[in-house]
């Protein structure tokens, strides 16, 4: 029994004693781990500036967490770009856990992180620059002999994501997304789907509604149903929803002779497809026209206008001639009347 006591006392202070120089050795090869991993970083577009973090510990066995880092990053945003933009991150915790022992191999996962990017209005590139609440769990374990090729692989599947690619590995990634037009502001929560083995990202369609409602705009279940599909695409159909709407609004009161209708669904179906393709801008729009509150006629109206405004994409017309052609080209339906 003495015997016992001792190696459990002898066992306790062990254990005790490598949370206490844990601090000190895990530090500082932290620091040196992200020294050695900058330049791979950097082939990426990012440079981790100014990082720090308040401790590293064993928090189980076989993994070992840095809390509390935080730090500015660079990033450029596209390999054709030079342009560089300055994003501020932070992570409550970063686990390292240990899955391989020969070879030595661990995964990576990162739990309530956030991050925003400074002046994200003058980013025409980015979707949404605003993070919180944020999880990510890379699924296949790096190997700590060549921790450089397990890195780059993982930063190229997170970069097939925020392309719109489909990637076969089931890397994991939750956030609370802030989008923001003008003077207003929405959340939805971002997240990675699972389906075929097939990972992609997508929106809550609830958010999408609730985001609608918000900008003062009205889109139907179907329409929101393809747009939380493509969440790098929300800010910018929205935006380009409000665009149509506010000009032909402020045309119409500018002359009342303008076909405010005819003019808002040209001009946003033209818009949609210079931005997009026009598949999807004829995806969007078509799923659009299933709102209730529209007659038979209104509806067909709708539908013949959308096409125009894609066609009139498709010719290189330049938008300041858009409303000319509403007014002008015969094409163009002013009137459900007219479907009559």
């Amino acid at each position: 029994m003495k015997k016992f006591i001792i190696t459990l006392i002898i066992i306790i202070l062990f254990t005790a004693g490598i949370y206490f120089i844990s601090g000190m050795i895990f530090s500082a090869a932290g620091n040196r781990i992200i020294e050695r991993l900058q330049p791979q970083l950097k082939n990426q577009g990012i440079s981790l500036e100014n990082y720090d973090f308040k401790y590293i510990r064993f928090s189980s066995l076989r993994t070992v967490s840095v809390y509390d880092f935080h730090s500015i990053i660079t990033l450029q945003l596209s390999s054709q770009s030079n342009n560089f933009y300055t994003t501020i991150f932070y992570a409550e915790k970063i686990n390292f856990n240990l899955k391989n022992l020969n070879p030595a191999a661990f995964t990576v996962s990162c739990s309530n992180f956030r991050m925003y990017v400074e002046n994200a209005e003058d980013i025409p590139e980015t979707s949404f620059a605003r993070l919180n609440q944020g999880y990510v769990k890379l699924p296949r374990p790096i190997v700590l002999s060549q921790p450089h090729s397990g890195l780059k692989n993982e930063l190229q599947n997170i970069k097939n994501l925020f392309d719109e690619k489909k990637i076969s590995s089931n890397l994991i990634i939750r956030a609370q997304v802030t989008i923001k037009l003008g003077d207003k502001t929405a959340q939805a929560y971002l997240y990675t789907v699972q389906k075929k083995n097939q990972t992609s990202l997508q929106f809550r369609e609830e958010d999408i509604k609730n985001m609608a409602e918000t900008f003062s705009l009205q889109i139907s279940d179907e329409e929101a149903a393809i747009i939380a599909q493509y969440p790098l695409r929300t800010t910018r159909i929205m935006q380009i929803t409000l665009d149509a709407k506010n000009t032909s609004r402020k045309a119409k009161k500018h002359n009342r002779s303008v076909p405010e209708d005819a003019y808002r669904h040209v001009l946003w179906s033209y818009l949609l497809t210079k931005e997009f393709d026009p598949a999807f801008a004829e995806q969007v729009t078509d799923a659009h026209e299933t709102l209730p509150t529209n007659t038979a006629a209104q509806r067909a109206m709708d539908f013949h206008n959308n096409h125009i405004g894609r066609d009139y994409a498709i010719q290189g017309i330049n938008q300041d001639r858009i409303l000319w052609l509403v007014k002008n080209d015969k094409n163009v339906i002013k009137s459900a009347r007219e479907m009559r």
